[in-house]
């Protein structure tokens, strides 16, 4: 992400830019992992109430390796919240509601800064061009994409991450057994291919998909004006 913008050698992009990174690191990420849990506690995990975890506090939700990799090159991670499956009902089920809730929530907040985005160059489409327009649109566009890419990457059926929880939910027992035994390998292989970018296009594409979609509903709900 800095890295990207480094690159480009524009100051206001690579302040910008930054600033979009803190953010991310500091709001985003928190509720991705809050988000898991507040749907657990929910769902009928009251211990993360009884341990604080339910008071949303950024720096408990920080990982600082992470961290320092989202801003440098837009891929990172947070602290998780424990969470009991003995507390719920229908632990796999319920556990997959669980996972699901980070990238959703991802989703949504990408949706809305493009939803601002877009609706500030409908109403004021002299902003385009300026400085503050600049500011803006290098913010809430690197901040969406940023979160969106996120969302995509936890949402992938692999162990470590989150749509691999929603997977189990669907898997045999035997089978999800099988699939853990060998989760650091899978882990080691799947970091391989982020850092060598042959995982990161297929994801990159989805991820433009899902911007363009949600840049198209905003500019179709702001067209009515």
């Amino acid at each position: 992400m800095l890295l990207a913008a480094l690159a480009s050698g524009s100051m206001l992009t690579i302040v910008v830019t930054l600033v979009a990174a803190l953010f991310i690191v500091f709001v985003l990420v928190p509720i991705h992992e809050y988000s898991h849990a507040w749907v657990a506690y929910k769902l009928g995990d009251t211990d993360i109430k009884l341990r604080g975890d339910l008071e949303f506090n950024p720096l408990k939700l920080i990982d600082p390796i992470g961290s320092i990799m989202l801003v440098l090159i837009g891929f990172g991670w947070g602290r998780s919240c424990p969470i009991n499956p003995r507390n719920f009902e229908n632990p796999k089920k319920d556990m997959a509601l669980v996972a699901a809730a980070g990238p959703v929530s991802n989703l949504l907040i990408a949706w809305i800064f493009i939803f601002i985005e877009v609706g500030i160059f409908s109403l004021a489409p002299n902003a385009v061009g300026t400085v503050l327009g600049d500011i803006l649109q290098i913010f809430l566009g690197n901040s969406a994409q940023i979160s969106i890419f996120l969302a995509v990457l936890n949402l992938l059926p692999i162990p470590m991450f989150d749509g691999f929880t929603i997977l189990s939910a669907f898997l045999k027992p035997e089978t999800e057994y099988k699939i853990m035994a060998n989760q650091r390998t899978i882990s080691i292989v799947v970091i391989i291919l982020l850092f060598t970018r042959i995982l990161t296009i297929p994801i990159a594409f989805f991820s433009a998909f899902i911007l363009n979609f949600f840049t198209y509903i905003s500019e179709l709900f702001f067209s009515l004006f």
